[in-house]
């Protein structure tokens, strides 16, 4: 999975995957793997949901940051009730009465979390509406902090700094702009306010793992990314089964 603006938790409600957990939760602005090969016989069946990191700020009880470059069991996020609530999606009849079970678990969270400081929602809100593009002293001397005091803030309540956040909204933006056809990278670049395209490459390489053309390639409608046609085998991993939670990159600050 490439690195996302949001906090994932999921769960696998189909056969299990021998030594890997039910239920987990991904942090923001990392890669991170979770499968096997392609010729797995193990059928899994996902759950899964994508949290906005202020969201998740209010779902977790905890800072978003605590995640960040992470891959952890719900029962190390939520405690003993995130082990209940694995177990009884698994136990459940069909998606509705799971449905029912996560909606009710997330609402009483959210109405129990805490919420985030205003100035971190209107720093966030004004860097979403320049798609990134927003200088972090012009987000600070909005809201009428240091820029020191907003990055520690920001990066508690959202998860990530805000620099980082702020190449990964810029990045994403582009590539919603990319098609199956052949896709015309500098243009690209230079009208999502890259310097050049080798500064474009650097952050696409850090944030998915690979070149342009590579991600194009490899992406699936769900947003995840294929398989390398290639893989590299891990000597750990059984055959058939998934190798390992694997952070192929972690975003820099």
């Amino acid at each position: 999975m490439p690195a996302s603006l949001s906090v994932s938790l999921n769960l696998n409600v189909g056969e299990p995957l021998a030594g890997l957990p039910a239920a987990y939760a991904a942090g923001p602005g990392f890669l991170y793997r979770y499968g096997g090969g392609e010729s797995s016989s193990v059928q899994v069946a996902w759950i899964g949901l994508r949290l906005t990191l202020l969201g998740a700020y209010r779902l977790l009880g905890a800072p978003p940051a605590e995640l960040a470059g992470q891959v952890v069991d719900l029962a190390g996020v939520f405690g003993p009730s995130g082990r209940v609530l694995a177990e009884r999606c698994r136990a459940a009849r069909s998606h509705r009465e799971r449905f029912a079970l996560l909606d009710a678990f997330l609402l009483r969270r959210s109405a129990e979390g805490p919420r985030p400081r205003a100035e971190v929602v209107r720093s966030w809100q004004l860097l979403s509406r320049t798609a990134g593009r927003a200088r972090i002293a012009e987000l600070a001397a909005d809201v009428g902090w240091s820029s020191d005091h907003l990055g520690r803030e920001f990066r508690r309540q959202v998860g990530l700094p805000p620099k980082t956040a702020a190449r990964l909204m810029r990045l994403m933006n582009l590539l919603a702009c990319v098609g199956a056809e052949r896709t015309r990278w500098p243009e690209l670049a230079a009208d999502h306010g890259y310097s050049d395209q080798s500064h474009f490459n650097r952050d696409i390489r850090e944030f998915t793992g690979m070149s342009p053309s590579e991600y194009v390639s490899r992406l699936r409608p769900c947003g995840c990314l294929g398989a390398d046609p290639k893989p590299a085998r891990s000597s750990g991993s059984a055959s058939g089964a998934s190798d390992s939670f694997k952070t192929a990159a972690s975003a820099r600050s």
